[in-house]
């Protein structure tokens, strides 16, 4: 089951459900789709059956804790009927501490054998919080951390700020702890279902050139998918809506792209910013010849700074070279080179930052072998449920429908397809295994 209005992202919603970790933290840069996937777990979850109960914090405009309170509360408040349903009195939660409020609706829930998925967006207020009520946010941790309860919380890389800011903790920094995941690109499927719009009431025929043009010069970035499918938009002699041929002024970004890249550029660190100005201005570079631009910097420094990169879309694979994320984002740094190579100051501190992607490059594998597991086992149990269904001598009972059988079949494609595609992204990290960094597990870009 999903909201018609949200595509792809079928393997880490069932990563993101099914994970042991009780705290996750999902990064990915402006208008990639954070508030979106809260809201497709929210719908999810928010059935009778689920074991989870869903609760979305917007921590947007929060300037302290006592700000946060108040929106958790009115957040508790909006779902008046989903918690009044379990026993939970949201009165009794007026005026209340947000951390007093979580650990009585976690408590509640456990007592129903229910645990909170708490989905939090707009994390980077935290980092404003952590500076002024450092005590306040230590509890906040061991609140989200301590397994009553799952958190979700997504925000862009600038979050990694809390790192430095907590760095002096006796236990560890605020994002030890959480495993992480990089929210990038849709997949090929989900991308060609958003440009032809399947989901909806009315569905857009598309000449597969066109898609293939749009999927390449989006790189199948949600936000820039419907941005160009809008300017591509027409109607034939019929009334109906088809995608004309992409034009060279089509792939021009207006003001609003150009501010979103800006935020997005403004969140890179120093080597990040050289990686991907030096990119921008070769258009296309192999390894080689970028390791030699940047020479200054160790060869194994600059590849961890560059997995990084790709995997938030900033910069991508071709053929083997390194290329810009999306033509609108090249574009952009081209129309703008000589004002970003003068910009000198960073939010994140390179070292710090440096040991998030550490963390991030030695688990990868760990995470991709625990999915393609997990996969395994799921696909043996169904195809042996399938198996014993349809075995001579089997109980008349125990005999799908023909809808049953057609649901099984389905299924079994489904995590067939989940199966090969993380069978695939862990072969892709098999040479890189290294020692493993940090104890947590982490995640990739789904």
């Amino acid at each position: 089951m999903r909201d018609r209005n949200h595509y792809g992202r079928e393997r880490l919603f069932t990563y993101l459900l099914n994970t042991s970790d009780s705290a996750v933290w999902v990064v990915g840069s402006r208008r990639i789709g954070k508030t979106s996937l809260l809201r497709q777990l929210e719908y999810l979850t928010d059935t009778p059956q689920s074991n989870l109960v869903p609760l979305f914090w917007d921590m947007q405009g929060c300037a302290n804790s006592g700000d946060l309170s108040f929106e958790l509360f009115m957040a508790v408040e909006d779902e008046a009927a989903r918690f009044g349903a379990l026993g939970i009195t949201v009165d009794e939660l007026e005026g209340q501490d947000a951390l007093v409020i979580l650990r009585r609706i976690g408590r509640a829930l456990g007592a129903r054998g229910k645990t909170l998925l708490l989905l939090i967006d707009e994390a980077e207020v935290l980092i404003s919080v952590g500076r002024s009520e450092p005590g306040w946010l230590a509890r906040l941790r061991k609140v989200l951390q301590d397994g009553h309860q799952r958190t979700i919380l997504t925000s862009t890389k600038l979050l990694a700020q809390l790192n430095e800011i907590t760095a002096d903790w006796e236990t560890s920094p605020f994002l030890f702890g959480f495993s992480m995941v990089n929210l990038w690109s849709l997949d090929d499927d989900a991308a060609a279902g958003l440009v032809e719009q399947r989901q909806s009431d009315y569905p857009i025929q598309v000449d597969p050139a066109v898609m293939d043009e749009v999927l390449e010069q989006t790189n199948r970035h949600p936000y820039l998918i419907q941005y160009l499918c809008q300017r591509l938009c027409v109607e034939d002699g019929e009334g109906q809506v088809e995608l004309r041929a992409v034009t060279d002024e089509d792939l021009e970004p207006d003001h609003l792209l150009a501010g979103l890249f800006l935020i997005d550029f403004q969140h890179l660190t120093q080597l990040e910013r050289r990686i991907l100005l030096t990119v921008a201005e070769h258009t296309v570079i192999d390894e080689p010849e970028l390791l030699h631009a940047l020479g200054d910097q160790a060869p194994e420094r600059v590849r961890m700074f560059l997995w990084g990169m790709e995997k938030l879309g900033y910069v991508r694979q071709v053929v083997g070279m390194w290329a810009v994320g999306n033509e609108y984002l090249r574009r952009w740094l081209r129309q703008e080179w000589d004002a970003l190579r003068q910009v000198q100051t960073a939010p994140l501190d390179e070292h710090s930052f440096e040991q998030i992607l550490q963390f991030g490059q030695s688990q990868e594998s760990l995470s991709y072998r625990q999915e393609v597991q997990s996969l395994e086992s799921d696909y043996a149990a169904l195809a042996d449920l399938q198996h014993r269904s349809h075995a001579p001598g089997s109980s008349p009972g125990s005999t799908p429908g023909d809808n049953q059988s057609g649901r099984l079949e389905q299924e079994l494609d489904r995590l067939q397809r989940y199966l090969s595609a993380a069978r695939r992204d862990l072969h892709r990290t098999q040479a890189d295994d290294g020692p493993p960094v940090f104890r947590t597990p982490t995640r990739r870009g789904v």
